[in-house]
């Protein structure tokens, strides 16, 4: 009989570990904005939109660098609901070390064959294929995408010669790998601008001109960092309206418990008689109710990126995640998180990553 399931811990974010909470603060805010429209309503008093919202703002939105006035109703929505902006709470709350609980069914099978553990900085490590088997979803919305539509589907890019045309950033700028105390590290040749710097290269030497924004978008506070991020891709399309991609560089986080005590799982696969690092590119939705209309073409970006990678190797992209939360993806029809390897992985092995992902995103961006 075989043991108990193992699990497996990374950055999704689990909304039933906050709803009891929410629940009774969004009905607390719903009633309190009802009693003072009612009162005002008595009084005759009718202050303009303008003075509302500057209120609003100040209540709310305090410390967000996003003018609030240049938010849809959606974004002000969730700027007030915990519930809807729990991906920001959640990542906060498990920063530390993972960002919610998911079974990998098909790792759990792999893991087994794979017993091997290393140490790094008093870690743990385990090499683990988490490889995808063709091109499949983790999926955790409602929706359910058809890979073969996807693959045949024309992307909506223009490619203008002689201007930018893809930005890569990164929200969790500090995110490094098992080198580095703690998996985090401010030293960009450490952690994932590094890995960005490699896409950047791969894709200039293929004539697609690229913006790479190093901001620290979590340090030195980890909270706010989707925002944070998001003003800075914001200006980042007012001075550059030709940039049709942005890649959200991050690394990933994954953990199996045995006996009580944890160990690190690193994906890993061999190519070209190189360590990789395994990948997973990461698509928002408007599973939350927050306005994305774009969301389908970004999924086919990115099955049509890991269609060129297993043209390599089959072993080098993990299930493509889908995701109820947005992810600040609805600002640009290419718009994705790339999830470079875990904690467990060494820089050198998603330097080899980034290589060739920035050579199948350039055989993408090449048909336009």
């Amino acid at each position: 009989m075989r043991g108990k399931r193992k699990r497996y811990y990374h950055k999704t974010i689990i909304l039933k570990d906050v709803f009891s909470n929410t629940l009774i603060y969004t009905i607390a805010v719903v009633f309190a904005v009802g009693i003072v429209v009612s009162v005002l309503g008595k009084l005759n008093i009718q202050p303009s939109r303008a003075f509302i919202m500057a209120e609003f703002d100040k209540i709310f939105c305090a410390g967000q660098e996003l003018p609030f006035e240049k938010r849809n109703v959606y974004d002000r929505i969730s700027a007030v609901i915990p519930s809807v902006k729990s991906s920001e709470e959640m990542t906060k709350k498990y920063s530390a070390k993972y960002s919610g609980v998911k079974k990998e069914d098909n790792a759990a099978e792999k893991q087994d064959k794979q017993e091997e553990i290393s140490f790094s900085e008093g870690k743990k490590i385990k090499s683990i294929d988490m490889s995808s088997d063709g091109i499949t979803f983790r999926n955790e919305t409602a929706y359910t995408p058809d890979v073969q539509s996807l693959l045949n589907t024309k992307l909506n890019f223009k490619m203008e010669e002689g201007k930018p045309n893809v930005l890569i950033m990164h929200t969790h700028t500090s995110e490094a790998y098992a080198e580095s105390p703690d998996a985090r590290s401010t030293d960009n040749n450490k952690n994932v601008a590094r890995v960005g710097t490699v896409i950047e290269e791969r894709l200039k030497s293929q004539g697609i001109n690229v913006i790479h924004d190093v901001t620290r978008n979590d340090y030195p506070a980890y909270n706010g960092s989707y925002t944070k991020a998001l003003a800075g891709i914001t200006s980042n399309l007012e001075k550059n309206p030709t940039i049709e991609v942005v890649l959200d560089v991050h690394r990933d986080y994954a953990e199996q418990t045995k006996n009580g005590e944890a160990i690190q799982l690193k994906p890993v696969a061999t190519v070209e008689d190189k360590q990789v690092a395994q990948v997973m590119f990461v698509i928002g939705t408007d599973g939350l109710g927050l306005k994305h209309p774009d969301w389908k073409h970004n999924l086919a970006f990115a099955v049509q990126i890991q269609a060129e990678l297993n043209k390599v190797s089959p072993k080098i992209a993990r299930p493509v995640n889908i995701r109820r939360e947005r992810f600040n993806q609805h600002m640009t029809k290419g718009s994705m998180i790339i999830e470079v390897g875990t904690a467990g992985n060494t820089i050198q092995e998603c330097e080899n990553a980034g290589y060739y992902i920035g050579n199948a995103i350039a055989e993408v961006l090449k048909r336009y």
